[in-house]
């Protein structure tokens, strides 16, 4: 990363492709859709697959995850969310999109886990026989963006709340709805920020729990390395938690078909090479495949802790 966003916005930056091109690990980048990445190709095709949905009753849960995963012929798409009337919005545009998907939504507060566990119980009901193998953590909130010393702990908390740990309890349910012998295609996707690789003030609380969510990814890889496990960040979408920070409006010029677009690639044929890994939407993935080896045996996109030891 070459670039804090507080240096950005101190210096006025007009290009809005700035956080793009710092943060920019391909030579070619993206902010909208494109071929490799479309989720009607058929090598993209989720035909057979069951995928969940967490934060799916607006932003980028619905206009990215359940519209890509609907393009690209799910089986099944199962939607969590709080808000029940929302939901029933994203289950709608879903079968508008492909009547074909069936379409679940269970309203839930992931931060509970006896919530969860009985929104998965409910899940296990409704497929009888099938198992997901698609797990999209969407869900997150921006609750605090105040100097730490001044903030509420409560509110500060409240995003660890939600992003970490709710995301750390679907995943846990999804896993032993799965059980110990997964299939090779089961996926889980973490949606994380650039966010958490800066240190950007009066974004603690937010920006904690993406480096968090990052790191849980890779444990979820060291741990589990028979399924995929890879960290989104999805890129800079004006959705509604993306208005909360105003002077990063300037440079959200990415498309919601971009991040949906990737997750959908992240879910086909075999990306374990980026298993336990980051990835920004706006990186090319040609290029990502192109360079599996080096990716690999460099252990790169991964958090590291940078200095000279042991001399």
């Amino acid at each position: 990363m070459n670039a804090t966003p507080e240096i950005m916005a101190r210096k006025g930056e007009p290009d809005p492709d700035s956080f793009v091109k710092a943060d920019a690990f391909t030579k070619e980048t993206y902010r909208d859709l494109y071929p490799a990445i479309n989720p009607t190709r058929p090598n993209l095709s989720q035909s057979g697959k069951v995928v969940i949905i967490t934060g799916a009753s607006r932003g980028l849960g619905r206009s990215s995850f359940a519209a890509s995963f609907a393009r690209a012929r799910a089986d099944a798409i199962i939607l969590l969310a709080r808000s029940r009337e929302n939901l029933a919005e994203t289950e709608k545009m879903v079968e508008n999109i492909n009547p074909s998907t069936e379409v679940h939504s269970i309203a839930v507060d992931i931060s509970d886990h006896h919530a969860v566990k009985r929104a998965f119980d409910e899940i296990s009901e409704r497929l009888g026989a099938r198992t997901p193998q698609v797990l999209v953590n969407n869900a997150g909130v921006v609750s605090s963006q105040t100097p730490m010393v001044d903030d509420d702990p409560d509110f500060w908390w409240r995003t660890q709340e939600v992003n970490l740990r709710g995301t750390f309890n679907v995943t846990h349910a999804f896993l032993k709805m799965v059980g110990p012998s997964p299939a090779a295609s089961t996926t889980v996707i973490n949606i994380t920020s650039a966010a958490g690789h800066y240190v950007s003030p009066n974004l603690s609380s937010y920006s904690i729990s993406k480096l968090a969510i990052t790191q849980f990814t890779a444990y979820l890889n060291a741990e589990l390395p028979h399924i995929t496990s890879v960290s989104l960040h999805p890129g800079m979408v004006l959705t509604d938690m993306g208005r909360s920070v105003p002077w990063l409006a300037p440079f959200m010029k990415d498309t919601a078909e971009l991040c949906g677009g990737t997750a959908v690639w992240l879910a086909s044929g075999d990306k374990h090479f980026l298993s336990g890994r980051y990835v920004a939407a706006n990186w090319d993935v040609e290029e990502l495949e192109a360079r599996k080896e080096e990716i690999v045996q460099e252990n790169l996109l991964t958090v590291r802790l940078t200095g000279r030891f042991g001399e």
